[in-house]
C-alpha cells in the first residue's frame, strides 16, 4: 500500500504516525506492543498518539470473542487506530459503534464520490459492516490499560471471490460494485470520519447525536433476531430476559449507551450489552 497519499492526515490532526508492515501477524498486537513499550514514556506519547498501523498481508487478525479473520491478501484494509480518548469508562464501548458509522459512511462517499453501482450498506450491531446482507468488515475495538483505545478495521476490499465457506456470507467491495477500489483513499475517509466523530462524542460523552443515523443502518432493525449468549452465566443479558442459550427477539435499535433494545413476545423491552452476547437473524448470519 502507498501510505504516502495518507499523510494528508497529518494535516487534521488525525494520526501524528503511520506505522506500515508489508507481513504482519496483527496490527492490534502491533499497537499492544507499543503501548505496553512506551506507556511511560510521556515523549513517546506526545509525538506517536494517535498512530495508524496497517499491513498489506495480516496472518492471524482476531475478532470478537477469539474469533479469528484470516486475511493473507493484499486486496484488503488490515488495519488499526491507536488514540486516546477523553472518555469515561463508561463510554468507551461507544468507540466501536463509531467506527462502524466511520466505516459505512466512508464505503458510501467513496461509492458516490467515484459514481460506482450503488451498494446497500448495513450495521450488524456492534461491530459488523454488510452488503446485501454479507460480511464486508469487521472492527475490535480494545481498551488497553486506562486510556488507550485501539480500534481495529479488517475489509474485503478488492477480492475477487471467497471459497465455498465463505461465499454465502462474506463479500468484498470489488464483488459488490464490480470495480477495484483505492484502498488508500478509503483509508483516509475511515479516519477522517473516525477521528471527528471521536472529537463530538468527546465532548457529548453520549451516543445521543448518532443514535438514528446508526438504527438506519441497522441490518436487524424491526426484524426478529435471535440472541446467543455466549456467556456462563448470561451476565451480559438484562434481568427481563431469560437466560438460555438462544432466544428469539425483536430488534428495537440501540440506546445512547450503544446497548441494543430488543423486545420479547410479551412486549417487554430490554438492552443487551455486546460483551459475551451475539446477535443473528433468525434463518442466518443477518
Amino acid at each position: 500500500m502507498n501510505t504516502s497519499s495518507l499523510k494528508a492526515l497529518y494535516n487534521i490532526d488525525a494520526i501524528k504516525t503511520i506505522n506500515e508492515f508489508q507481513k504482519t501477524d496483527s496490527t492490534n498486537l502491533r499497537a499492544k506492543e507499543d503501548i505496553r513499550s512506551y506507556i511511560e514514556d510521556k515523549d513517546w506519547i506526545e509525538n506517536n498518539i494517535p498512530s495508524l498501523y496497517i499491513a498489506d498481508i495480516q496472518t492471524a487478525g482476531r475478532g470478537r470473542s477469539g474469533r479469528t479473520w484470516e486475511s493473507e491478501s493484499e486486496a484488503g484494509i488490515w488495519m488499526s487506530y491507536l488514540f486516546m480518548p477523553k472518555l469515561s469508562s463508561e463510554a468507551i464501548s461507544g468507540v466501536t459503534l463509531l467506527s462502524s458509522i466511520a466505516v459505512a459512511d466512508a464505503i458510501k462517499e467513496y461509492s458516490e464520490r467515484h459514481k460506482l453501482k450503488k451498494a446497500h450498506v448495513q450495521i450488524k450491531w456492534p461491530n459488523d459492516i454488510i452488503i446485501n446482507r454479507k460480511k464486508v468488515c469487521g472492527i475490535l475495538t480494545e481498551l488497553i490499560a486506562p486510556n488507550y483505545v485501539i480500534c481495529g478495521i479488517g475489509i474485503n476490499v478488492n477480492t475477487e471471490s471467497f471459497d465455498d465457506s465463505l461465499s454465502d456470507k462474506a463479500t468484498s467491495l470489488l464483488i459488490e460494485t464490480g470495480e477495484n477500489w483505492s484502498r488508500e483513499t478509503l483509508v483516509y475517509l475511515i479516519i477522517r470520519k473516525l477521528s471527528d466523530l471521536i472529537s463530538e462524542y468527546e465532548i457529548k460523552q453520549s451516543l445521543d447525536f448518532v443514535v438514528d443515523r446508526y438504527n438506519d443502518m441497522l441490518v436487524s432493525m424491526n426484524n426478529e433476531v435471535v440472541i446467543i449468549d455466549n456467556s456462563s452465566t448470561g451476565s451480559s443479558l438484562d434481568s427481563g430476559i431469560v437466560k438460555t442459550s438462544e432466544n428469539s427477539y425483536i430488534c428495537r435499535g440501540i440506546k445512547s449507551n450503544g446497548a441494543l433494545l430488543i423486545e420479547n413476545s410479551s412486549g417487554h423491552i430490554s438492552s443487551i450489552s455486546s460483551g459475551e452476547v451475539s446477535v443473528r437473524g433468525i434463518y442466518g448470519y443477518v
